[in-house]
């Protein structure tokens, strides 16, 4: 198995037995990223924006740590407790593409819960 686990202390840490991305063939693979905070792993608080901007910080960490940026990313996935805040969860993810060349694909998912009260979560592939 040629994995390479990616791993930062700049993101929210791993709080169960999985790695925060793991590179294969090229491919970075990253674990939910949540709304918490470097080292300490608190939520950020419970407002939506702040959260969805976390979420955002956590995966540009964990891209610079696997040496790429948002222009590498294939595909994200945005799960929500709220769909109906949309709105506002696209206005902040919209905010850390200006002057990108090419959007990634994107998902929405509509969840009943997340961990440890977060309103937001994201999964993100990318490739350099």
């Amino acid at each position: 198995m040629n994995n390479k686990i990616v791993t930062t202390e700049k993101s929210s840490p791993a709080f169960g037995p999985f790695s925060q991305a793991v590179m294969k063939d090229g491919f970075l693979y990253t674990s939910g990223l949540m709304p918490f905070l470097p080292g300490s792993g608190d939520l950020v608080s419970t407002d939506l924006e702040e959260q969805m901007h976390r979420c955002m910080l956590n995966m540009k960490a964990i891209l610079a740590a696997a040496d790429m940026s948002v222009e590498d990313l294939i595909m994200v996935t945005i799960f929500t407790t709220d769909m109906n805040e949309f709105a506002t969860l696209n206005k902040v993810y919209g905010s850390y593409f200006e002057g990108v060349s090419a959007f990634p694909s994107r998902a929405a998912v509509g969840v009943a819960a997340l961990a440890k009260g977060a309103r937001v979560e994201l999964t993100a592939i990318a490739k350099k």
